[in-house]
Order: structure tokens, then sequence, then C-alpha cells
């Protein structure tokens, strides 16, 4: 079974319906999944391989969802970070796992720099926010423009 099989079933039943609505943006189950697979392949044009972690230090939001379906599509694995955690817990944490990638949204855009400097295996920030995009980092709407990649399936 596909992690995103779910994404899959709902564009075939019900791809006019909506999926998410996140403060002024409503998208159906056909949009989602179109961007979902828009960022998958971008998150493997920056590198993301099978297996890869990508971490997320973000609020709650369609962004989120997005991310969540993304990252299993492009076969890596999802690493939700605690939002409570002060920037040395964060960077521990994501270095525990090796997290190559990071998303973060308006609200956490401003501990980036800390968060590399403690955890200098980090090769890319994805910035979810609306906000300006922090110094290094890739706009979330940028790897979305990504032309869309087939989903990741299981190694034979």
């Amino acid at each position: 079974m596909y992690l995103t099989q779910g994404l899959h079933r709902a564009v075939q039943q019900h791809p006019n319906d909506i999926a998410t609505i996140c403060a002024d943006r409503t998208r159906t189950h056909a949009e989602s999944v179109d961007r979902i697979a828009r960022l998958a392949a971008g998150f493997r044009t920056l590198g993301l391989e099978d297996g890869d972690r990508a971490g997320i230090l973000s609020l709650n939001s369609d962004r989120f969802y997005e991310f969540l379906g993304a990252t299993f599509w492009a076969g890596g694995v999802v690493v939700p970070v605690n939002i409570r955690w002060a920037v040395p817990e964060i960077a521990e944490s994501l270095a525990e796992v090796d997290a190559r990638a990071l998303v973060v949204d308006d609200f956490f855009a401003g501990w980036v720099d800390g968060i590399r400097e403690l955890h200098p295996g980090l090769q890319h920030v994805v910035h979810a926010g609306d906000g300006p995009t922090p110094d290094g980092a890739v706009a979330f709407e940028a790897l979305i423009a990504t032309p869309a990649a087939p989903p990741a399936g299981p190694k034979a």
C-alpha cells in the first residue's frame, strides 16, 4: 500500500470536493493533489532521495498537509518538529535523524539561522509562508512551480 493512496482515491472519487480551507485559500482534491505532486517533484530536484528525512516546523495549515503528502510522494520520511522546543532542541532532533530538509512557516522563519548553525547537515530550507523568504531558503510556491512527479513506489 502506498502512503499516498488516499490522495489518489480522493481525486478519483471526488475531484471537485473541497480538500482544504486555510485563510483565504480553498482547494479541491484535484488542486491539492496537483500541488502535492509538484511539491514532491520540487523536493526531488532539491536532492531528496528515497528514505531522506524532511522536517517541518510549522503551525497547522494547508501547506502542512501538502508537505506531508509531497514528502511521502517523493519517497521521503516525515519528521514533524515539536513547535514548543527551543532552537537547540529542534536542531538536535533534526541532526539526530539526519534531516536534510526543513520546511518552516512565517511563524518560525526567524529561527532558521540558529537551526542551521546548530545542524550543519541541513541542506535545504523551504519557506511555506506568505512573508519574505529567509536568506538561503527556497519558497514553497517556487517548488510547486516544478512539473509534477509520478508517485514513489516500492522498490523491486
